[in-house]
């Protein structure tokens, strides 16, 4: 009888456990919105530089899945490394908006870039679970070549509810922005 007693609470326990890793590992939301001049800046340079995935702090290789373009839209999706355990795919879109006709680069009224991507970690020796991180960016360039660039972006998120309700989420996203921010300042001082 103390036997079956201590199985049952055994299996609760158990299920408990599972329960509650099932709920710590959720994906949850964290965004950030930011809006910048970057005055010394032609507004086709940093479109081209955030839709260049090379640029990507973290990767440390990439190839190309698979790539799509025509006159004003560029489209391609990429494997990459980020580590010794990590890996992951990403999706970059980028459209130029013309004002009359079809001009490509430098003449585009405003760029839009889009980047989809999602990195997944292995814990050690152990080949499941692997911890995954989704991002997407999606930057808005305008301005003139005598004015500067005005970029728009919307950064989100998803981790886990451990990391939302830790802020850790919330700190990683804020990090990946300013890291971007730093490379384009330095972009700006290479090109001034």
């Amino acid at each position: 009888m103390v036997s079956r007693w201590c199985r049952r609470g055994s299996a609760r326990a158990l299920l408990a456990a599972a329960a509650l890793g099932a709920l710590l590992l959720r994906a949850l939301p964290a965004s950030l919105s930011s809006d910048q001049h970057l005055p010394a800046h032609a507004p086709s340079d940093i479109a081209h530089h955030l839709a260049d995935f090379s640029n990507q702090p973290d990767v440390t290789s990439w190839w190309v899945e698979s790539d799509h373009s025509n006159y004003t839209t560029w489209s391609y999706s990429v494997g990459f490394s980020c580590g010794g355990r990590c890996t992951g795919r990403a999706r970059v879109r980028a459209h130029d908006e013309h004002a009359r006709a079809p001009q490509h680069g430098r003449a585009a009224r405003r760029h839009f870039v889009r980047l989809q991507r999602r990195s997944c970690s292995a814990l050690p020796l152990l080949p499941w679970p692997q911890l995954c991180d989704d991002l997407e960016v999606t930057a808005v360039v305008s301005g003139s070549l005598a004015l500067g660039a005005q970029l728009q972006q919307e950064w989100s998120t998803w981790c886990s509810a451990l990391g939302w309700l830790s802020g850790a989420c919330a700190r990683d996203l804020q990090a990946r922005h300013d890291t971007n921010l730093l490379r384009l300042q330095a972009l700006r001082r290479q090109r001034a």
